[in-house]
């Protein structure tokens, strides 16, 4: 009996549709991304799970388009008591494939110890904290810090070329990070330029507006204004201030610059005495800004040094509560010095 060539023509088309069709949804589901995080961030694999355990896991966190292929993948690779328990540290816009083989074969994001670095901590701040939580030595990050790591990865990040000294104070993006004890001075570093870089630098290449002042000189205003500022809502205020004092070639005459000037990342109070040092970090006797900025400040400083708001304010001085008084003249701040004085003697 002689088929019909067009019905077997019919019969190849649909086959070969239904090829393509089941390619394109292997393709789909393997290598295309189903993550919706837009950072890096732990996932943890509880001890004795089964893989629809895992399924269900990865599906909750939005990581696999569906459980039955995950699965189905993992029978297929003979797998299933492969996959591993731990920690692990999950790349943004991970597909299945990567994760699978992220979770067979990956020993270094198991045991990763979370850190977290505060905005306006300095270099030497945040080797403390590193240090505590027996991640790297305190001395070899600094000196890695200090004096290493702008050669290193000045080609990887071209913003550290225009930093006037070897250190990369102010560009350690602060945030929470996972990394392994005993890491590399070198490896966190990267890991914190990366994340500046793409919390800061990149946004403000983006941005189609001129600026008075260089990249470096932003960021060690905001700098400044991260450590002045213990309100949010005052940073574009505080920022104005120092904007105001340039144009009329003040000194920043900023405490906490004083005090990086002296050594220390805190010090309660500022007395005469320390704004004598010798330094071009003490902006009571040095005009403009300092070399470098004096801690890592966040995206809300930034901010507020690239948009100050447009004020007279040149004096600003804390209240008990962490916020200002603003001034636009010399007599009105001290009067405001005075009236602070007699409330806290009565």
């Amino acid at each position: 009996m002689n088929r019909n060539p067009t019905s077997i023509y019919s019969i190849f088309i649909g086959m070969l549709a239904t090829f393509v069709t089941t390619l394109f949804i292997f393709i789909y589901l393997s290598f295309f991304p189903a993550s919706t995080h837009d950072k890096p961030f732990i996932l943890h694999i509880p001890v004795a799970s089964s893989v629809s355990n895992i399924a269900e896991i990865l599906a909750d966190n939005h990581l696999i388009h569906s459980k039955r292929f995950f699965k189905l993948v993992i029978r297929f690779m003979n797998a299933d008591t492969k996959l591993r328990a731990g920690h692990f540290l999950i790349p943004q816009a991970i597909n299945q494939q990567s994760l699978i083989t992220l979770l067979i074969n990956d020993s270094g994001s198991h045991n990763l110890i979370k850190v977290t670095i505060p905005e306006g901590f300095s270099i030497n701040q945040i080797s403390e904290r590193l240090a505590s939580h027996n991640i790297c030595f305190k001395d070899d990050f600094e000196t890695f810090a200090h004096s290493k790591a702008k050669t290193i990865f000045k080609d990887a990040f071209p913003f550290l070329s225009d930093i006037p000294k070897d250190t990369i104070e102010g560009y350690l993006f602060p945030e929470t990070y996972f990394f392994q004890e005993s890491a590399s001075p070198k490896k966190i570093i990267e890991q914190m330029l990366k994340e500046f870089n793409k919390r800061i630098y990149i946004p403000f290449q983006k941005e189609a507006k001129s600026y008075p002042y260089s990249f470096h000189n932003l960021v060690t205003l905001a700098s400044m204004i991260q450590k002045e500022s213990r309100k949010l809502y005052e940073m574009p205020q505080i920022s104005s201030v120092f904007y105001n004092r340039i144009k009329k070639r003040m000194y920043l005459a900023s405490d906490p610059t004083v005090v990086y000037a002296l050594g220390k990342s805190y010090k309660d109070r500022v007395y005469y005495k320390d704004l004598d040092i010798k330094s071009p970090y003490n902006t009571y006797r040095r005009l403009g800004f300092p070399p470098t900025p004096i801690a890592s400040p966040g995206k809300k400083a930034f901010f507020a040094a690239c948009n100050p708001d447009q004020t007279s304010y040149l004096f600003f001085v804390a209240k008990p509560d962490g916020s200002h008084h603003f001034s636009k003249t010399y007599d009105e701040h001290l009067e405001i010095q005075r009236i602070m004085k007699r409330r806290k003697k009565s």
